[in-house]
């Protein structure tokens, strides 16, 4: 199973710093992509607040934000719930095993979390910090 985050969908849906790069790493392995509802609403929001610091059009944004929900509805991005019971105590775990030594934001250790808990086994991020926690529980970090 491979989990993206937020920067992964951003990126290809709106097109930004690394669209092409994530354009590339799907077309060429064609595979389905996990995210939870988390995931989808954090990328719905950044790609919401692009046009306000000018990277791409409003109307741009609306495409994407379509084109995303169209691909669930497709199967080609499929939506995993866990039960907080799950993700909360996985995500403290990793809190206290990373965060005396690094800063690791909030919401890349819940991905990282419930990309773990879905038995995930690569995760798609174009977040430094993300990549780096993931790599550290031996998941493959791509593209």
């Amino acid at each position: 199973m491979i989990f993206a985050d937020a920067s992964f969908l951003v990126a290809f849906f709106a097109g930004t710093e690394h669209g092409k790069e994530a354009r590339r790493w799907w077309m060429k392995n064609h595979s389905v992509i996990t995210v939870s509802r988390l995931v989808l609403f954090e990328a719905e929001n950044s790609i919401r607040s692009l046009p306000l610091s000018g990277k791409i059009k409003r109307a741009d944004a609306r495409w994407a934000i379509e084109c995303m929900k169209r691909r669930v509805s497709e199967g080609m991005i499929e939506v995993r719930e866990l039960s907080n019971k799950r993700v909360y105590p996985a995500a403290r775990r990793l809190s206290v095993h990373y965060c005396e030594e690094r800063s690791f934001g909030a919401m890349d250790i819940v991905h990282v979390a419930t990309a773990q808990e879905l038995a995930a086994k690569r995760l798609l991020s174009f977040d430094d910090r993300q990549r780096e926690l993931a790599e550290a529980e031996a998941m493959q970090a791509m593209p």
